[in-house]
């Protein structure tokens, strides 16, 4: 299981996450911004919005982050990316990759989208507040997952559910929340 503590060990303590796209919070409480570690081998299954901007520091394996709107960026270790607020932010793993996402410890807001690649609109978002996001997250592609209305564009294309891959995000709740 991963702790806070003082001192930080990237690659030692990613062993020890549950699944991909953990998030979770590894610097002592009040750090600001707080260092979150993720070890991912699946793609994010949605586009993350933060309401605060973001450092993401790409630490081993390769992934592509893709803006929307924009351009995707392959990152390499060693790859160190702004993510301003605001700008949706996807993930996928190319290879088993490593992460810190350094962000607001409490406070900021988030929210979960999908996009149409057909036509490029926003499909469906969901709001989350502050707190533990891991439940928020996993309750969002629950949601997504069982609605066919909700993966529907309004171009007609019907998105397939997303695919959880070997997300952990209850366990990482459940730890976060018993800390």
């Amino acid at each position: 299981m991963m702790e806070r503590k003082k001192t930080l060990n990237v690659f030692k303590d990613a062993q020890h996450a549950w699944g991909s796209y953990d998030d979770f919070p590894v610097g002592q409480p009040g750090t600001d911004p707080m260092p979150h570690l993720s070890r991912n081998r699946c793609a994010q299954p949605f586009f993350l919005i933060h309401e605060a901007d973001q450092v993401l520091v790409h630490m081993a394996g390769r992934a592509e982050l893709q803006l929307h709107g924009k351009p995707a960026i392959i990152l390499e270790p060693g790859d160190t990316v702004y993510i301003p607020a605001r700008i949706p932010s996807r993930l996928v793993a190319i290879t088993e990759n490593v992460q810190l996402r350094l962000k607001v410890e409490l406070g900021a807001r988030e929210a979960v989208a999908w996009f149409c690649p057909a036509c490029d609109a926003r499909v469906h978002v969901v709001e989350i507040e502050p707190g533990i996001v891991q439940a928020a997250y996993l309750a969002a592609v629950e949601a997504w997952n069982a609605d066919a209305a909700l993966r529907t564009c309004a171009c007609g294309a019907i998105h397939p559910p997303a695919d959880l891959g070997d997300i952990a995000w209850a366990q990482t709740a459940a730890a976060l929340a018993a800390v």
